[in-house]
């Protein structure tokens, strides 16, 4: 039976770096390089890459992956991510696990299973980790997060939050007087309970959403509350041709 299922989304035709999921300087495409990563967690039952295309489905294929074939009207990955996960209705915890993190490693991932699981209130999980080195607040691309006592998200946003009145030039790194860390960047990776991904996807794009162009605040938006969980991940997207180049350097090393 498959209690946790992970599903990675992966269009061809993606906007700012087309065809990226095909990618292979390393001698590995880089949708092989996620599931890799993804394969390492022992606490995910199944995996399967969720497509709009023949090419990435052989592709799967060809490095022994799995793969269904998806919609090319999917508005988002998460729809991507639902249609997907109907084929599977025995899964219990939906994983979303994108499809442009090649250094994927099994660290968030076990953070963001384990704590979905022993958080039972939980609808909706993601990650954080602390503001990474010589990154600026600035970079609308590394997105900001805050959560409340609990853990909870309290807001998401390309800007940096929260702001420091009173020391406005401390460094981003390093921790709060609470020992925790001063700035979260969100990690694009989300678990859903089974139930609440269906009823996600089927929500209407919310004003914060398409103005920050964040579909989690969608969630938020809605009364929903979205587990936090922190992580010492430190892999990055890659969405332009710079960050793919920075990305098969650190291979070769």
């Amino acid at each position: 039976m498959t209690q946790v299922l992970a599903v990675i989304p992966a269009r061809l035709a993606s906007t700012r770096l087309p065809r990226k999921v095909l990618l292979d300087k390393t001698g590995k495409t880089l949708i092989q390089h996620v599931w890799e990563g993804a394969k390492a967690c022992t606490a995910i039952d199944r995996i399967v890459v969720a497509t709009d295309a023949e090419e990435v489905m052989k592709a799967v294929k060809a490095f022994g992956g799995e793969a269904v074939m998806t919609s090319p009207s999917c508005a988002s990955g998460t729809d991507r991510v639902a249609e997907a996960a109907r084929h599977f209705p025995d899964a219990k915890i939906v994983v979303n696990v994108q499809g442009d993190e090649p250094e994927m490693s099994p660290e968030p991932l076990y953070a963001l299973v384990e704590g979905m699981q022993a958080n039972p209130d939980a609808d909706m999980g993601t990650i954080a980790v602390p503001w990474p080195q010589g990154v600026p607040l600035s970079e609308p691309g590394f997105v900001k997060l805050v959560t409340d006592r609990q853990g909870y998200a309290l807001y998401f946003s390309r800007s940096p939050v929260p702001f420091y009145r009173d020391t406005p030039d401390t460094p981003p790194h390093g921790d709060r007087p609470d020992g925790q860390p001063r700035y979260l960047k969100h990690v694009g990776l989300y678990a859903f309970k089974a139930p609440f991904l269906q009823e996600y996807a089927a929500m209407a794009q919310t004003p914060l959403e398409q103005a920050e162009a964040l579909e989690q605040l969608r969630a938020l938006e809605n009364g929903k509350r979205i587990a936090v969980f922190i992580s010492r991940y430190t892999g990055y997207e890659v969405n332009t041709p710079a960050d793919y180049e920075a990305f098969v350097a650190r291979q070769s090393k």
